[in-house]
C-alpha cells in the first residue's frame, strides 16, 4: 500500500512539473534579443524563406517582399553587432568581398551579386 501512495506522488509531482514547463515554454521572457542574436536570427529567417520559395509556398511578390525585409533587419542586426565587436569586425569589413571574390568569415567564393555568404550566412 506505501509503494503505491509513494508511486502515485511522485507520479503527481512529475506530471506537474510537466505541465507548469509546457504552460511556461510559451512565455516571452520581454529580454530583447543580443544584437548577435538578431542577426543570426534574420539568416535563419532568410535560409527559411530561400526554402520556401523553392518549394513552390511563396509567390515571387511575397518572396521579393519579405526578403527584403530580412535583408534590412540581418544588415542592421550584422552593423549593431560589428560595431560591439570591435577592431576585428571593424577590419573584416574593410575587406570589400566583391573585390577578393570570397567571404570575409569564411573565405568561401563568391559569384559577386550575392547580398549573405551561400556558405556561412555572413551579410556582404
Amino acid at each position: 500500500m506505501t509503494g503505491f501512495v509513494l508511486f502515485g506522488g511522485i507520479l503527481l509531482v512529475l506530471l506537474a512539473t510537466i505541465i507548469w514547463a509546457a504552460i511556461r515554454g510559451g512565455e516571452d521572457t520581454g529580454a530583447p534579443l543580443a544584437a548577435a542574436e538578431r542577426r543570426d536570427a534574420a539568416i535563419e529567417a532568410l535560409r527559411d524563406l530561400e526554402l520556401e520559395y523553392r518549394t513552390g509556398k511563396l509567390t515571387v511578390e511575397e518572396y521579393g517582399t519579405v526578403r527584403g525585409r530580412l535583408e534590412r533587419e540581418a544588415v542592421e542586426a550584422r552593423d549593431a553587432a560589428a560595431s560591439g565587436a570591435g577592431r576585428g569586425a571593424a577590419a573584416r569589413r574593410a575587406v570589400a568581398p566583391e573585390a577578393a571574390g570570397t567571404c570575409p568569415d569564411c573565405e568561401a567564393p563568391l559569384a559577386g551579386d550575392e547580398t549573405f555568404c551561400p556558405t556561412c550566412g555572413t551579410g556582404l
